[in-house]
């Protein structure tokens, strides 16, 4: 049996007390989709736990979504949910699947003794079904979808005999991490509670924790470091030249904690094992709650994922910018994102059905800002790249605005490392 590896939640990490968190409940299994990871989940795991779950009953099922081996995965999930079983003396698990991990899900309880270890199912943004298994009835799915969802378009729906909803106007990224996702998933795995469910105070202690992966194909970034610098804002530079906390990378992924302070602006350097492989800076929004689902990406070579996202440039006069939305895409028309002033999000980049998450920012070579779509980018499902210098020479560094919210990142060469925005 191939070894399974369990992304759990400490509860030491989350200052949460045995008599804080039910033990009773059942385990929750989360299934994220195409090119994505585990932290698709970070919204709601942080709910579940603010609403009485313990951290030790929750569960990420990190898969190669980019392989095109679906028995492969198929025996890592019947083999995962088995671990997990094992590991907490619980029956049965409740199984939640966004998108592609939708599909996943559904395949998995095909086989009647996998479907037995399953109590409810959570379809998210996903294909929906026509027919009934007769050992796992539809009224035991929770079918949510969003009509204006373009991803999934015609493809999702109600489901005959199933509890369904549909969130309306919420995109194919929002249909897995809305509050009103949460709130009709807890209820799905929590019938016998009929009072009005409300969260407890859980994390006064900002413990930040989380992987280390290839973007795509979740492997493991194994030797990797991550430096961590507090940063003035100003500019987005570094506070001192020393990091404030340094870690290395273990063979599954996972890099160790880290206590973050109220309203301070960090930013985390992922280092390769390997030289060849490219330096990312990551630079975050000041941490108002704990998240031990931080993932840090590396960008791969030589797969389909190296491919689809091109050769990164690598100007020693030029910075290069990645922006990533971790909990909404960026449409078009509903949302505002600027780089220095310049619109980065219109119907013409970031179109409602592309559904972007992560946007590359960068010269296109002629040293000239057309503020066009890049062209390696103009097909890529989820992510998109907009032509725009970024001289190292301005002193004022790069000012991102998110809907009303404010990140500034250095003017770094690209050829020192790629710099990475992220809004939580």
């Amino acid at each position: 049996m191939k070894k399974i590896i369990l992304f759990i939640f400490c509860l030491a990490a989350n200052s949460i007390s045995i008599a804080q968190c039910d033990t009773a409940k059942k385990p929750i299994v989360f299934i994220h989709g195409f090119l994505a990871s585990g932290d698709t989940y970070a919204l709601q795991v942080q709910r579940f736990i603010e609403y009485g779950y313990c951290p030790d009953r929750l569960f990420i099922f990190d898969w190669n979504s980019v392989s095109g081996n679906g028995k492969k995965n198929d025996s890592l999930l019947e083999n995962f949910i088995d671990s997990v079983l094992n590991l907490t003396g619980a029956t049965q698990i409740d199984l939640v699947g966004h998108s592609a991990g939708g599909g996943l899900g559904r395949g998995y309880m095909i086989d009647s003794i996998n479907a037995a270890k399953v109590e409810h199912y959570v379809h998210l943004g996903s294909r929906k079904w026509t027919y009934e298994y007769s050992w796992f009835k539809n009224s035991n799915c929770l079918n949510i979808y969003s009509k204006g969802d373009k991803v999934m378009n015609s493809m999702s729906g109600d489901v005959t005999g199933a509890l369904n909803l549909d969130l309306k106007d919420k995109d194919h990224y929002e249909v897995a991490t809305c509050e009103e996702t949460f709130e009709a998933m807890y209820r799905h795995f929590n019938t016998d509670e009929k009072k009005k469910i409300a969260s407890t105070e859980v994390n006064r202690i900002r413990k930040i924790s989380g992987k280390a992966v290839y973007l795509g194909d979740n492997t493991p970034m194994k030797g990797a470091v991550i430096n961590v610098y507090s940063l003035s804002m100003k500019k987005g530079t570094r506070s001192q030249a020393k990091p404030i906390a340094s870690f290395s990378v273990d063979e599954n992924g996972n890099w160790g904690s880290f206590t973050a302070i109220k309203n301070s602006h960090y930013e985390f350097e992922l280092k390769p094992f390997s030289p060849e492989e490219r330096t990312v800076s990551y630079f975050f929004e000041p941490f108002n709650k704990g998240n031990e689902l931080l993932y840090l990406r590396g960008f791969p070579q030589g797969n389909m994922v190296g491919m689809m996202l091109g050769k990164l440039p690598a100007k020693k006069e030029q910075s290069a910018i990645v922006v990533f939305s971790a909990n909404k895409a960026m449409i078009g028309g509903r949302d505002s994102l600027t780089v220095n002033g310049i619109a980065i999000s219109s119907e013409t980049l970031t179109p409602a059905n592309r559904t972007i998450i992560s946007t590359f920012i960068f010269d296109d070579g002629d040293g000239i800002t057309s503020g066009k779509l890049l062209k390696q980018y103009a097909n890529a499902p989820f992510i998109g790249g907009v032509d725009i210098s970024l001289p190292v020479k301005n002193k004022k560094g790069n000012v991102i605005y998110y809907n009303g919210r404010k990140l500034v990142l250095p003017a770094i060469s690209s050829e020192d490392r790629i710099l990475l925005a992220v809004f939580q």
